[in-house]
């Protein structure tokens, strides 16, 4: 899980993820949570192997 403060800047992130052994599927999920979500993005997600 990763956090920010309201006063992050934007950037362009890279994460990376382990894949359990045998793993077939997966799935990703974005949540907001506070009151200040005037201009909350999240654009141009892309998930690929390494």
């Amino acid at each position: 899980m990763k956090t920010y403060a309201a006063d992050t800047p934007s950037v362009v992130e890279s994460l990376r993820l382990q894949v359990p052994a045998g793993a077939r599927s997966a799935q990703v999920r974005f949540r907001c949570t506070g009151g200040n979500n005037w201009f909350w993005v999240i654009d141009g997600v892309k998930i690929s192997a390494s």
